[in-house]
């Protein structure tokens, strides 16, 4: 039976991430000459895919993988006719790779259903009240998506009237089926991604370029002990005595209750796999909720490990054995961990001090200063990707844009609020 997880994003953040998710939350507020313009027949052209021309607009660069770059065009066009939600570039050194174009996404609808109770009304009528805001929500994404799949299907129809079924992905809950349409004027295929009610996304590609897994090619060809050594090659030690993992990109989950999702992507794209936190919704059986209760996040992280051809530990405790082993290994640990706002304060501030070569420690916490899993406090999920054995401290990221910088906590203070930990290893 899947495993119940909520997860909590607290809104302490600015204005911008009011706004649904990182990247649409800057779309918003960027114009751009391409807004609301056609690009079918730039993206189509041969020009981009044989470069000699480069893609229109402005481009924010995005957490890449493996030797691939990736970047979201700032800006909201149309393609095929149809709105586009966003549209995101894949380059393999200068040749672009691939076109994702997105056209619905329930995570970004939905956001982070906020669960206050409102003024003057009792747990009972709150609890009705939300209900409705929910159904209200879902029937609204629910003509979105039909009137955009009918609109895109009738389009990619023109292309090709006979599309063929096509799968991505070497575990079952991972594995994705496509339509795939041949455009016999490019020689590009277009792979069209309909999770029902949940996303709908294009991919353009060059054909002979179609891969079978989640797994970067390059990857995909090796054996797991070159694997293993490439891995191992991204831990360094700073002068301060700081064993890290380079290579860890920040993926910001945005104004979504999906910091499981995307640290699980943040760890997914450092070990190869093209990955992102929109389809994981999708595999980990999200709900229109606004909210991750009722999805398989164990179940998901298991299939991620499996993609990537590794193996996953989870433990019901922080064993910081088994992190350092997993680090020095050069693979990244996830901690779901009971999250405080006032602590919180104190890993930016210490964090940003070290990062200044200030002499600044934590004070032995007093566990009722901590948060407990007795008092409820909201759960959190955390990537470490270091440790200081002299400091006694992990370092860890987070998915939220505005704290990108590596961040420190003592290790006491992890192990007595870690609720999970996923320690990835060979």
């Amino acid at each position: 039976m899947p495993v119940k997880v909520v997860f909590f994003f607290l809104v302490f953040v600015s204005p911008l991430w009011a706004l649904p998710n990182a990247v649409l939350g800057a779309l918003a507020q960027n114009e751009s000459p391409l807004d609301g313009r056609d690009l079918t027949e730039t993206f189509m052209g041969a020009a981009l895919w044989d470069g000699s021309e480069s893609l229109p607009g402005e481009w924010e660069e995005e957490a890449g993988v493996a030797t691939t770059r990736a970047g979201y065009l700032m800006a909201r066009p149309k393609v095929f006719g149809v709105d586009a939600l966003f549209v995101r570039a894949l380059h393999r050194g200068e040749s672009l790779e691939e076109l994702q174009i997105t056209f619905a996404d329930a995570g970004s609808f939905f956001g982070y259903l906020a669960r206050s109770l409102p003024s003057g009304m009792s747990a009972e009528e709150a609890k009705e009240d939300l209900m409705k805001r929910v159904e209200l929500k879902r029937n609204e994404f629910t003509t979105l998506y039909g009137k955009t799949s009918e609109a895109l299907l009738l389009s990619l129809g023109e292309i090709d009237q006979k599309p063929k079924e096509s799968k991505r992905g070497r575990t079952r809950d991972l594995r994705a089926d496509f339509s795939e349409y041949r455009d016999e004027k490019s020689g590009l295929t277009i792979s069209l991604l309909q999770a029902a009610d949940r996303l709908i996304r294009v991919s353009i590609s060059k054909s002979e370029l179609k891969a079978k897994t989640w797994l970067d090619l390059t990857q995909e060809k090796l054996a797991a002990r070159e694997r293993l050594k490439l891995l191992e090659k991204n831990v360094s030690k700073n002068e301060r005595g700081d064993l890290v993992l380079d290579g860890v990109s920040v993926v910001p989950q945005g104004f979504r209750p999906y910091c499981g999702l995307n640290t699980l992507v943040m760890v997914a794209r450092y070990m190869g796999l093209h990955l992102d936190e929109d389809w994981l919704a999708v595999a980990g059986k999200f709900q229109n909720t606004g909210s991750s209760a009722g999805s398989d996040m164990l179940g998901l992280y298991s299939s991620v490990a499996k993609e990537a051809r590794f193996n996953l530990d989870r433990k019901s405790r922080y064993d910081h054995t088994t992190v350092r082993r997993s680090l020095r290994a050069g693979m990244p640990v996830i901690v779901w961990r009971r999250w405080d706002q006032t602590r919180d304060r104190l890993h930016s501030k210490v964090s940003r001090e070290v990062l200044r070569g200030k002499e600044s420690r934590f004070e032995r916490p007093d566990e009722e200063a901590l948060p407990s899993k007795k008092k409820r406090s909201p759960l959190h999920a955390s990537v470490i990707i270091g440790f200081n054995d002299e400091r006694n401290e992990v370092i860890f990221l987070e998915s939220w844009v505005e704290n990108a910088a590596p961040r420190r906590m003592p290790v006491s203070e992890m192990a007595f609020t870690a609720d999970l930990t996923f320690a990835f290893r060979p």
